[in-house]
């Protein structure tokens, strides 16, 4: 009886301790966020040897010379003797896990449709709070465009894209480049101008703040909280910031935007749709609904599903149409 005792007493002091560290610190969510990124390589399309033998890897793991930590990117690029538009690409993962290798499929079959596709990493948090990432997607703009001739940019064409945080991030950089005022909050120069930026592709993610905790998104708080330093982040003037809808303006680029029927961030797809199309700004958008197998979050990234396939190819026709000289 002594011996239940004692090991009751100390699995109660054990669930205090890990509550009482979860409440006020995010060690174990950046750890499990991290965790449950880690080693995650996507899913290979069944084209994947068409896809290669139609692109080059030009850069791995290439330096894109920027002053905070993990600035790293890959370029790929389709076999072509022109100029060819770019499309950055920004990962997934709470903006705390993740890495560009785990989307090198997707991004490599972007890059056979006819496109140099950079896929970059960034810092992540809590090491690098926002707007680090910002700052470095920006970064990555200036290095490739410098580099336009060696990798084949034509520079009056670019699009910024990504994938659930890296989807918010794509959403931010279209205010960066169009609307002076955030820009003044973020600081730092534009590597291009509005016009240069053709579109913004927009994969299963979040862009209202004030509502994102209502999508009980797992652990999508918690990182928030990694990202401003604080817990109630909501009306914090890194949150304000971080609120995408708040800022669209007339003048906000083009957007390709899609999420599944059972992803959580759905109410957040249909809230920047409403508030792109508030601001009179062209959106593409594919919503679909759940057919042979569910549609969770990232089901673009799944080209061996047939939603998946037609996301790309309706991607595929916005870019052309986007893209055009």
């Amino acid at each position: 009886m002594r011996w239940r005792m004692i090991l009751l007493l100390v699995s109660i002091l054990l669930v205090v301790s890990v509550w009482i560290v979860y409440g006020y610190s995010t060690v174990l969510q950046q750890a499990f966020i991290r965790l449950l990124c880690s080693g995650n390589m996507g899913v290979k399309p069944q084209d994947y040897d068409a896809v290669l033998a139609a692109i080059d890897t030009l850069d791995t793991d290439t330096s894109y010379e920027s002053r905070f930590d993990n600035g790293t990117l890959d370029v790929y690029a389709a076999k072509s003797g022109v100029p060819l538009p770019l499309i950055v690409y920004a990962h997934g993962g709470y903006y705390v896990g993740g890495d560009k290798r785990d989307f090198a499929y997707y991004c490599q079959s972007l890059a056979a449709r006819g496109y140099v596709v950079a896929n970059i990493n960034y810092q992540l948090a809590p090491e690098g709070r926002y707007p680090t990432q910002v700052l470095q997607v920006n970064e990555a703009i200036r290095f490739l465009l410098s580099r336009a001739e060696a990798y084949g940019i034509d520079p009056a064409r670019v699009f910024i894209g990504g994938d659930s945080a890296g989807a918010h991030l794509s959403a931010q950089m279209g205010l960066y480049y169009t609307n002076p005022d955030f820009r003044a909050r973020i600081c730092g120069e534009p590597a291009i101008a509005p016009e240069q930026l053709r579109g913004v592709i927009l994969h299963c993610g979040y862009y209202n703040i004030d509502t994102l905790r209502a999508t009980r998104f797992p652990l999508i708080a918690d990182s928030v909280w990694m990202m401003t330093g604080e817990k109630r982040y909501e009306g914090t003037e890194a949150a304000k910031s971080m609120n995408t809808v708040a800022w669209i303006t007339p003048a906000y680029p083009p957007v390709f935007i899609d999420c599944g029927d059972r992803d959580p961030f759905l109410s957040q797809a249909r809230e920047m749709i409403a508030a792109l199309r508030e601001q009179g700004v062209g959106v593409t958008s594919y919503l679909p609904t759940t057919g042979k197998f569910p549609l969770v979050h990232e089901f673009q990234l799944h080209l061996n599903l047939s939603e998946a396939r037609e996301a790309l190819e309706r991607l595929a026709g916005f870019l052309g149409e986007k893209g055009e000289r």
